[in-house]
């Protein structure tokens, strides 16, 4: 419970730099529909991330909705109380929180923090947007969304310089991921 306790007061902490770098991304609006697709790619990879997470500590769940990496603490022990006798499922919640700080382990080490990510990435996605609609099967769209080569340039290219180490350590936790459950970068 203190380590739940521990990352809810460390991840305010993370807030306050994210009204300096919305001022600075504002003047960075899209108006061209193909450029507009391109920029919900990157808050994509950033959701996707976020799903992924989150669909890790959740195994069982198939509804995720209200649930963040931000707010994973407070869903764990909601999860694992019962609503209506308010018993509380002590292996289930272990369980789950040993997922958490495993998954959380192995992410830092690709650096991923635990304070600043979770923050940045709910960031990314409000800033950039998310694919309106799943690509087309097998078309040139899908399989460039399969493609992580692909997929890292068009983040270079689109990122503003101040973002992209960031939004690279996102990407690169989404590719690790992929690669460690078999299933591509973007899960329809």
């Amino acid at each position: 419970m203190f380590c739940l306790l521990q990352f809810q007061q460390l991840t305010n902490r993370a807030t306050k730099a994210w009204v300096e770098i919305f001022i600075e991304l504002s003047w960075f609006c899209a108006t061209d529909p193909v450029q507009q697709s391109q920029e919900r790619v990157v808050g994509e990879i950033a959701f996707q991330l976020d799903r992924r997470i989150l669909s890790y500590v959740f195994s069982g769940q198939t509804r995720l909705y209200g649930f963040t990496v931000f707010n994973i603490p407070d869903k764990i022990i909601q999860v694992s109380t019962n609503p209506v006798s308010g018993k509380v499922d002590h292996g289930f919640r272990a369980h789950m929180t040993h997922r958490y700080f495993d998954l959380m382990e192995k992410l830092r080490k690709l650096g991923y923090s635990m304070t600043l990510h979770p923050h940045f990435t709910e960031f990314i996605i409000n800033s950039y947007g998310i694919l309106k609609q799943r690509p087309e099967a097998y078309s040139t769209e899908d399989r460039s969304y399969s493609d992580p080569e692909t997929l890292r340039k068009l983040v270079i290219d689109m990122v503003p310089s101040n973002l992209l180490k960031d939004i690279l350590r996102l990407f690169s936790c989404l590719c690790y991921m992929a690669k460690q459950d078999g299933r591509p970068l973007f899960i329809w």
